[in-house]
């Protein structure tokens, strides 16, 4: 498990940071957050979904990784098998959390037992007590992934106001007969998307919403990917998996 702390001038003053290699830090990650931009990248590689926080009963946009909970399976310790690594991963070995001496404000933190962080090779964080251009690029693209992450929540909230998500049931049929389900996992609800208003589609293409929707769309084939990967590793192989949509549609 990650040991996040808030990342401190004088406590990290000796803190370097080393380049990703084979992202083994999630290796039991079978999903990762994704925000707007990514969606067409993504979709190369993944399944582009929602999925409803359980603790907030927010929806985010996430890239399946896996099928089963602990596995990521673009993850060998040799090389990543996808065509695109999710930012969210590549933010290791930090991480957004709370400003302690400002209320309503993030700052950044960092796993202090990452593979990532050293003291004896790297880029460093700290010149003395000054931030580096390392640390300061860090900032940067935390900066952007928050102002990402926020347009992203405007997305969602707009395919919610316009009745646009529809949940999906994955059924996954394993060869010796079981099968396991997977749910709360959220789609585009194409039936309802043809049925947009005129004004609804120039505004949704103005703002870059169709290219996201459609990235989305076309990226559920990646499930087929998902079980070649699996089978190609695992002993259990899968014969199948069945996308229920809206309660039994396909």
């Amino acid at each position: 498990m990650p040991n996040y702390v808030l990342l401190d001038a004088v406590k990290h003053q000796k803190k370097k940071i080393l380049p990703h290699t084979n992202f083994k830090h999630a290796a039991q990650q079978h999903h990762a957050s994704l925000t707007i931009n990514e969606f067409v990248q993504a979709s190369t590689s993944f399944p582009v979904v929602f999925m409803k926080d359980p603790q907030e009963g927010k929806l985010h946009a996430t890239a399946l990784l896996g099928i089963i909970a602990g596995k990521n399976l673009h993850f060998t310790p040799s090389d990543w098998l996808g065509t695109y690594v999710p930012a969210s991963i590549l933010r290791a070995p930090f991480e957004l959390g709370p400003d302690l001496q400002n209320a309503k404000t993030l700052t950044l933190y960092v796993d202090e037992d990452s593979q990532y962080l050293s003291e004896n090779t790297g880029q460093a964080l700290f010149d003395g007590e000054n931030q580096t251009q390392s640390l300061l690029q860090v900032q940067k693209v935390f900066a952007d992934y928050f102002k990402d992450e926020i347009e992203t929540q405007k997305f969602i909230a707009q395919l919610l106001d316009c009745n646009l998500l529809t949940e999906i049931e994955l059924v996954v049929q394993y060869e010796n007969s079981g099968s396991m389900k997977i749910k709360g996992i959220y789609t585009i609800n194409q039936s309802t998307l043809r049925l947009l208003s005129d004004a609804l589609i120039i505004d949704f293409n103005k703002k870059d919403y169709l290219v996201a929707i459609h990235a989305m769309l076309a990226s559920l084939g990646q499930v087929n990917r998902l079980i070649k990967l699996h089978n190609s590793s695992e002993e259990q192989k899968i014969a199948g998996v069945q996308m229920r949509i809206d309660s039994g549609e396909e």
